[in-house]
């Protein structure tokens, strides 16, 4: 049974680093996720268990990648997704009866708390996207952290405040 050590792994990936960088730049669009998506490369890497001999590791490499990107992919789209159909519910709500607007006033009271229980890096990077209109990248710049931590801040206030208003 063929299987990676770790130490082949990333002997692997060092090996053609900088081309699969840009090969998952292409595919998500950002620099520093590129870079974290190798991360898991080298554990899918490791994870591989086959009986047949791979005879092109270069092929198998992107072959892995990009089912790395499309995951990362498939992950954030659909919670950016679901991000878009409740601001899309919340623009319809705008001529809402005096009942419904007290209603979205106490959304908006709750979402509040629950952005409050989070880490203050976390509500920093959310007032800075969703308040303030910066950009990820901007965000990243500011703060001196890595646009893929941003994002990843971001989605995790936006499931917070998602999960508080469905109970």
């Amino acid at each position: 049974m063929l299987t990676f050590s770790p130490f082949d792994a990333e002997s692997l990936i060092e090996q053609h680093r900088q081309e699969l960088v840009i090969f998952l730049f292409r595919r998500v669009s950002c620099r520093e996720t590129a870079n974290d998506l190798l991360q898991d490369l080298f554990l899918r890497l490791v994870s591989v268990k086959s009986s047949e001999p791979i005879h092109n590791h270069r092929a198998f490499l992107y072959r892995i990648a990009a089912n790395v990107a499309t995951d990362y992919l498939r992950r954030h789209q659909s919670d950016l997704l679901e991000w878009e159909d409740d601001k899309t519910l919340a623009a319809e709500n705008v001529a809402a009866s005096p009942e419904q607007h007290l209603l979205n006033m106490q959304e908006l009271e709750l979402c509040e708390q629950t952005l409050g229980k989070l880490s203050p890096l976390c509500q920093k990077i959310f007032m800075l996207s969703r308040f303030d209109g910066l950009t990820h990248q901007q965000i990243a710049d500011e703060l001196g952290i890595s646009t893929s931590w941003v994002e990843k801040n971001i989605i995790k206030a936006l499931k917070q405040c998602k999960q508080a208003l469905k109970r």
